[in-house]
């Protein structure tokens, strides 16, 4: 895996103010990791013929990055600029997806086509991030994701693959919050004196294209010392993960959860962890599914009675023998 943060980190002054380094591991594209030595941004550069086509890169823009071209000689230079500082960790993470996906191509054109597919994607990432702090709602949903993320980086079995299973915030509606092979977790968090599970739309319990489904439940209460809060649990995270490269792999998941460490003085509210739950999600579990619904009808919330479910109760820890 070509590590782009440690290419960035290694850059010495060179005199020149844009300081570049192809990337090898690409040998038949012309690939560079690049700093502005001035400002201390990093950069992408993928240098092209200039009869490659380009198309119009207006619609490409999102926030923290830009993306433009620069015609030099018979070349022509695609860019992507990081304008944000404190959004590196998640330019680390769109740059090595480009690469890893480029890597196949065999023409600079193909290259170019698979790069803008890419771009679009992540803009649409992007696009979902709460640049303006979380809701109390999103606190406890990132609170319960990190709470199961743990749980697996304390497993032997899971440990190495955790952080990247955690997928909640990398695709679009199909994703659930954990992945691990053809298996998925949902996982819930709630405060409320009768638990019950909120379903927000009709994808969460789909098992489409999976071999199983999970639910867990984590059923807490409003504590005002001695609990477990946003920022505590994502401290925690980061001291059980076990290299730094998995580490910024996580602050940037955060940060697309919408997680930055400017609004952290919002985030202490404290929660006791009374009980966790987990369920199959069979064929037979409670649930509303895409081809269940009436033609026109999308997006549909509801809600479970744990009551409901006592058939559908596993023990958490046959979650981790499945996998």
């Amino acid at each position: 895996m070509i590590n782009i943060k440690s290419i960035w980190e290694n850059h010495k002054p060179t005199g020149e103010v844009i300081i570049r380094t192809r990337i090898d591991e690409i040998p038949h594209l012309n690939c560079y990791a690049a700093t502005n030595h001035i400002t201390g941004q990093h950069l992408y550069i993928m240098s092209v013929s200039k009869n490659i086509a380009i198309p119009e890169l207006k619609n490409y823009r999102f926030k923290g990055v830009e993306i433009y071209t620069l015609s030099i000689e018979d070349k022509i230079e695609l860019y992507l600029y990081l304008l944000d500082n404190e959004l590196k960790d998640i330019f680390s993470l769109f740059i090595q997806n480009i690469l890893e996906d480029i890597e196949p191509t065999i023409t600079e054109s193909e290259a170019i086509t698979t790069t803008l597919n890419v771009v679009s994607k992540w803009k649409k990432l992007f696009d979902k991030i709460n640049f303006n702090g979380l809701s109390l709602e999103q606190q406890k949903g990132l609170i319960g994701e990190l709470l199961f993320l743990n749980y697996l980086l304390n497993d032997d079995k899971t440990a190495v693959n955790a952080v990247s299973s955690w997928t909640s915030a990398e695709r679009d509606f199909e994703a659930k919050d954990f992945t691990l092979g053809s298996i998925g977790i949902e996982v819930k968090f709630t405060s409320s004196k009768q638990p019950r599970i909120k379903v927000s739309n009709e994808r969460q319990l789909d098992a489409e294209s999976l071999n199983e489904l999970f639910l867990v439940l984590y059923s807490t209460e409003a504590v005002k010392d001695n609990g477990i809060s946003l920022n505590s649990i994502v401290e925690q995270t980061r001291k059980n993960i076990s290299t730094e490269e998995e580490r910024s792999f996580f602050n940037a998941k955060l940060q697309l959860h919408g997680y930055f460490e400017e609004d952290s003085e919002y985030y202490n509210k404290m929660y006791s962890l009374k009980k966790s739950f987990a369920f199959a999600v069979t064929s037979e579990f409670p649930k509303i599914v895409r081809n269940h619904l009436p033609l026109g009808i999308y997006d549909t919330s509801y809600s479970i009675e744990i009551s409901a479910l006592e058939n559908f109760m596993i023990d958490l820890e046959n979650i981790i023998k499945n996998i």
